[in-house]
């Protein structure tokens, strides 16, 4: 109150000095009083200010104890429940193949924040003292040469915790990998080096669940591989690793050509790229029979004419041989315009050549293991330019028969040399070019040992086959 007096006085001294002066008006007066107006108002304002402060601080003094006081009687009443709980726990551990105890094996679990470790005695049993645990807290059981595992607190009173032992490599599974990338032949390949092989094995560690254990190794140049591993109490499950590679088959036609029979497409060699699984064969075996055709020379037009050779039914187009020293060759031909393939007839006639001549044809072999030396083959133009059908002085009949010069006799090698045949009347020495098997050939061995039940020091030889393909970049037919 003093300094508000003395502050006042000073004021009106102030004003009653300045009325002194000649200048001094009516409004200096009145701005003299309003800053002294608000000077007051300032200062109880200040003074409200600090009075406000004062009592919120000395209420976040009253919260802070009061919170302290809480906080202690939480944590003491937490303590008292920890050291209610505290338990001591033993754990078992045995041999997961044997059964029998591991001593010297270190078991560990964290409590209350620190880590805790025991070792097993001869018994293979690990004893721990006061511990405060959860259900779901694990104990870690490791041994040098073992897997590690582990079993939950809420699991060691339903049973133990099993070690595996890893370095008893006694046990051995080995074998080759086959693989057809080539179906052109009838023997399958080997796979060659560095195609991964895994052994796996399911072990169960504790009651509370199991634990999967991998053996890896790769094939040798032989596409041989060989795998060490211990005994496991439920065997081992072998996979292997997927192959991508350029596969050599014959095809009538694929999704490149214009149709997929013939003579829009044509029977051939080809290669495609194909992916490879074992024991999975899902990638179609093209079913190719035609493994001849005849190639008529272009017509007028520019136009290739293609007949089809073995149509299975030996009234429609065949080549009969003879057998010469082991070898066959060509006595007469049967050809007709009839495609057993499409079962539809091919239009001859929309084909023009040079009136009354003779015209070349070849004789295609698909796979290339027919012909050592081609036989001389032509077909017989009519005044109008068109192929005619007609019966060969050598007993042939149809469109394409031995070729003959203008004197008639047969030209020199006409009959070409032949490394195949099927026998066709064995009486009078006939054989015949329709064969009907595939000329492509898969060894698709489905092995199902991809499971191996082992016994301690058990060695097993396994093969297996990726066989003709999973799948194909390109659709084949």
């Amino acid at each position: 109150m003093k300094s508000r007096f003395l502050l006042i006085t000073i004021a009106f001294a102030t004003l009653f000095a300045s009325c002194s002066k000649n200048e001094f008006n009516e409004r200096d007066a009145i701005d003299a009083q309003k800053e002294l107006l608000n000077l007051q108002y300032q200062h109880e304002l200040d003074l409200e200010t600090l009075k406000q402060k004062g009592a919120t601080a000395l209420q976040e003094l009253i919260n802070t104890a009061a919170l302290n006081q809480l906080k202690l009687a939480d944590s003491l009443q937490k303590q008292n429940a920890i050291a209610a709980k505290r338990q001591d726990y033993t754990v078992s551990v045995v041999d997961v193949v044997t059964n029998a105890p591991i001593a010297d094996a270190d078991v560990t679990v964290s409590s209350e924040g620190k880590v805790v470790s025991a070792k097993t005695n001869a018994q293979g049993v690990a004893s721990f003292t006061s511990l405060y645990l959860f259900p779901t807290s694990a104990f870690l059981v490791t041994k040098s040469g073992y897997a590690a595992t582990q079993i939950l607190q809420q699991n060691i009173t339903l049973g133990t915790a099993k070690l595996w032992n890893t370095t008893d490599l006694s046990n051995q599974i080995s074998g080759n990998l086959y693989i057809d990338t080539d179906l052109t032949n009838a023997t399958p390949e080997k796979v060659g080096a560095n195609v991964l092989v895994t052994a796996s094995a399911i072990i169960p560690g504790s009651p509370s669940g199991t634990y999967t254990v991998y053996f890896p190794t790769y094939t040798a140049a032989d596409g041989s591989y060989s795998i060490k591993v211990p005994a496991a109490p439920n065997g081992y499950n072998l996979s292997f690793e997927q192959i991508a590679a350029d596969q050599k088959l014959y095809v009538n036609a694929t999704e490149d050509d214009a149709g997929t029979s013939f003579p829009v497409a044509l029977p051939r060699k080809t290669t495609i790229k194909t992916y490879f699984n074992v024991n999975r064969f899902n990638a179609p075996l093209p079913n190719v029979t035609m493994n001849y055709y005849f190639k008529v020379a272009a017509d007028n037009a520019g136009k290739v004419l293609y007949v089809p050779g073995n149509n299975y039914y030996y009234g429609y187009n065949q080549i009969f041989l003879s057998a010469i020293n082991g070898k066959y060759q060509v006595e007469r031909l049967n050809t007709n315009n009839y495609n057993y393939y499409s079962g539809t007839y091919i239009d001859f006639n929309s084909f023009t050549y040079t009136p009354n001549s003779k015209i070349d044809v070849q004789l295609v072999d698909v796979a290339g293991n027919i012909i050592e030396s081609a036989p001389k083959l032509s077909a017989t133009t009519d005044a109008y330019g068109k192929l005619l059908f007609y019966n060969s002085p050598e007993g042939g009949s149809g469109y394409i028969h031995l070729k003959r010069d203008a004197s008639g006799a047969l030209v020199a090698n006409a009959k070409g040399s032949i490394l195949k045949g099927v026998i066709y009347d064995s009486y009078n020495n006939i054989y015949t070019l329709n064969y009907s098997n595939n000329l492509n050939a898969a060894n698709n061995t489905i092995n199902g040992n991809t499971y191996l039940s082992l016994n301690k020091g058990d060695k097993k030889v396994v093969n297996f086959y990726y066989g003709s393909g999973d799948s194909r970049t390109k659709q084949v037919y």
